[in-house]
């Protein structure tokens, strides 16, 4: 039997998901790269003997990949040899999570900056990354899980941009689903729900619900039994459910979601036929998108009465809320003033706007700086507010 072939990069958390998922299935030929070759290789066989488990053998080989500006040549050569047919980037010098782990009166103070200017530590690996790719497999579908609301469109800007990316806006969609079938009295199953939304918008609902003055940043179809019904419940009333009746765990263990739906978009990316499924950055747009996926592409799958430059404008008033104000023709990322005055009264970094050429400069900066950050918050640590801040690192290349 013939199977394609998957490489992730990047062996953190949520590459372990997603192989725990995929690797009984076995319908891939798995590639794991890591900088740290003895922990790819050590994760690598923990997924083969547990698959083994079940009686399962699957081909999974470790690599080591290094994605900084001196490797790029070497990283040419690894991808020459693997030939993957699907690669997927976990890579992060810094992962969305980590600030989490902050004693909690520190986290909930960075916390107000949203993701935004934390761009760097997603968009160099990938930078790097897209670069040998783009010299050594142009053909591989490239997924990305590193903020493709951004990381995606600043790509696209140079001609490098992955194919789609996985999770934010996708996630939502399950619970979305779940809050009109309750609502409405009806089964998950019956409801189809079509959202577009940026990351600002399918972080924020599960914890708060509507976000006060979001009209703009959403757009949400939905029908029961193909009838649609979008005017039936109200949007305060769905989202609000979905706080409320399907809260549900996050950080480390709320991934699992993610990488269900990194495992809907891999598995059927080259099925026979197309799957309705939902997903950030499709092509380099921002934001999220309902996107048929299938026979080696994606395509934007708005419903009716929604065009593409609308769906754009919703996600880039999220954008904005998320902390990046505008994305230049050239990829400059230009950041909002609230959102970096946080990040320069917490941690005394200040970047109004950052090139794509400059993302791994900004990186090392803006990761010595929160290391201090995070060392003082030990040492003031109050065991009644939070986790002690030696937990909290500088994870590189681990989502």
């Amino acid at each position: 039997m013939h199977r394609k072939k998957l490489l992730i990069v990047g062996g953190g958390n949520l590459c372990l998901q997603i192989l725990q998922i995929l690797a009984p299935r076995n319908q891939f030929e798995f590639h794991v790269a890591s900088r740290d070759s003895e922990n790819a290789t050590r994760l690598c066989n923990l997924i083969r003997l547990a698959a083994l488990q079940q009686n399962v053998s699957v081909q999974i080989h470790s690599h080591e990949m290094d994605l900084r500006e001196s490797c790029i040549s070497r990283n040419t050569e690894t991808l020459l040899k693997i030939k993957p047919d699907i690669i997927l980037n976990c890579a992060s010098l810094q992962s969305w999570r980590v600030i989490t782990q902050l004693p909690a009166e520190r986290f909930a103070a960075l916390d107000q900056a949203q993701l935004g200017p934390w761009l760097p530590m997603h968009l160099a690996p990938a930078y790097a990354l897209m670069r040998a790719v783009k010299q050594a497999c142009p053909k591989s579908l490239v997924v990305n899980a590193a903020f493709p609301d951004a990381v995606n469109p600043i790509l696209y800007k140079v001609g490098m941009a992955p194919d789609v990316g996985i999770g934010n806006i996708a996630n939502l969609i399950p619970a979305t689903r779940c809050a009109i079938a309750h609502l409405a009295g009806c089964l998950p199953a019956q409801v189809c729900a079509k959202l577009v939304g940026h990351h600002y918008f399918s972080h924020s609902v599960p914890r708060h619900g509507l976000p006060q003055g979001s009209d703009a940043t959403f757009s949400l179809t939905y029908w029961i039994d193909g009838e649609e019904r979008t005017e039936e419940h109200t949007a305060q009333d769905i989202f609000g459910c979905v706080a409320r009746e399907f809260r549900r765990l996050g950080g480390v263990d709320g991934q699992y979601l993610t990488a269900m739906s990194a495992v809907t978009v891999l598995e059927n990316l080259h099925a026979d036929q197309e799957v309705r499924v939902h997903g950030p950055g499709p092509h380099g747009l921002p934001g999220g998108y309902p996107v048929k996926v299938g026979m080696g592409r994606v395509l934007l799958d708005l419903p009716y009465g929604v065009t593409r430059e609308e769906a754009i404008k919703v996600n880039e008033a999220g954008q904005r809320l998320d902390g990046i104000s505008l994305i230049r023709a050239d990829g400059t990322a230009v950041f909002g003033d609230a959102q970096m005055h946080v990040m320069q009264r917490e941690l005394n970094f200040a970047m109004a706007e950052m090139r794509v050429s400059d993302a791994a400069e900004w990186a090392e900066e803006l990761g010595t700086k929160y290391l201090a950050y995070a060392e003082a918050s030990h040492h003031s640590y109050n065991p009644h507010t939070g986790v002690a801040a030696h937990d909290a690192g500088y994870h590189a290349f681990a989502c």
